[in-house]
């Protein structure tokens, strides 16, 4: 029979805990209450100083004029259809400004008909990006269609 290996002796001394500095756990529920009262107070100032006629509260038959207004805010600051192709980032910008655009006036149109021209006009324009038919008369008049459109809303 081989001789077996021997088990080592107890250490002379018990291990101790690190003595790096913990945060005290009594500072981490009072702490986080503090952040959730600080959103809850944000959120219901939000709710109460919003009101219904603010395109920006976004409640209940509301939603289809906050979309179009969306809609009508990015669609402000994309230039003629012509600048919208080209190598530079500003450029890639505005063609995604437009698409989101579109989709914020198709939510509007699905929501409440009456935003069913702006909503054609938006697909006239996203057609015309996609077919790289953005120079000429006829893309001119889109693009203002659109703006024509979207000054009729702040009416």
């Amino acid at each position: 029979m081989a001789a077996s290996a021997s088990v080592p002796p107890p250490p002379s001394t018990p291990p101790t805990a690190a003595t790096g500095r913990r945060a005290p756990s009594r500072w981490i529920a009072p702490l986080g209450a503090a952040v959730v009262a600080a959103g809850a107070g944000i959120g219901l100032g939000w709710l109460l100083w919003a009101g219904p006629d603010n395109t920006a509260s976004g409640t209940g038959p509301d939603d289809a004029a906050a979309d179009a207004a969306g809609a009508c805010q990015a669609w402000s600051r994309v230039p003629a259809l012509s600048k919208v192709y080209s190598d530079d980032e500003t450029s890639k910008a505005y063609f995604v400004r437009v698409g989101g655009a579109a989709a914020l006036a198709q939510s509007a149109a699905q929501l409440d008909r009456r935003y069913s021209t702006l909503d054609k006009a938006f697909q006239d324009v996203t057609r015309r990006l996609q077919t790289f038919d953005v120079k000429g008369a006829e893309a001119v008049a889109a693009h203002e269609k659109v703006s024509t459109l979207c000054a009729g809303l702040d009416d």
